[in-house]
């Protein structure tokens, strides 16, 4: 099956996802590791269906390229990631085509947190988020939370879910978000089969 799965993406990295901790062990035996940081090997998904409490911190969805640039060199910086200026643009071309929205957060008019979701028929799927470290603790995540929640219920989908990794799992739990099970994430390099 692995064989099969490998020829209809021969080049690309394949990614498992599953809450069966006996089955990530078994496809780390066909070679499958753990992801490269920032992702951890597993994570927690959540799922919220009331609304979370009220934000604080000033929150605009993002409708230009430069705010979606500043929402990804936010997310860079939390992360480590680096990415060219030809990938911001494809990303934003390929994402301003898929439904739910994008955010940033702004203390004093500055931008200090971004985060997106992909709207679903029966909700948001909190696709992102990150916060700069030293304006972590005054509430931008939070706000962030909540205008997904806004976005969900005026969809007519009052619901959030999320794969929440240990930074952030904490606080999801706090602004009400239920456990639903832990998910186990491994890769495949498209060199090793």
């Amino acid at each position: 099956m692995l064989a099969e799965v490998r020829s209809q993406a021969p080049r690309r990295k394949l990614v498992l996802t599953t809450h069966r901790a006996d089955l990530a062990e078994a496809f780390r035996g066909l070679g499958f590791r753990d992801p490269a940081p920032p992702i951890g090997p597993t994570c927690t998904a959540l799922a919220l269906d009331h609304a979370p409490p009220e934000g604080e911190v000033d929150v605009r969805l993002i409708e230009t390229f430069e705010d979606f640039r500043t929402g990804l060199e936010i997310e860079d910086a939390v992360f480590g990631y680096s990415r060219r200026a030809t990938d911001v643009e494809a990303v934003y071309e390929r994402r301003r085509g898929r439904p739910g929205g994008e955010w940033l957060a702004l203390l004093d008019g500055r931008a200090v947190a971004y985060a997106g979701a992909v709207a679903g028929r029966h909700g948001l799927y909190l696709a992102s988020g990150a916060t700069l470290p030293e304006f972590r603790g005054r509430g931008a995540y939070r706000s962030l939370v909540r205008a997904r929640w806004d976005r969900a219920v005026a969809l007519g989908t009052p619901a959030l879910v999320v794969h929440a990794q240990e930074t952030s799992r904490p606080v999801l739990e706090h602004l009400g978000f239920e456990h639903v099970c832990t998910i186990h994430e491994l890769e495949l390099d498209p060199a090793t089969c």
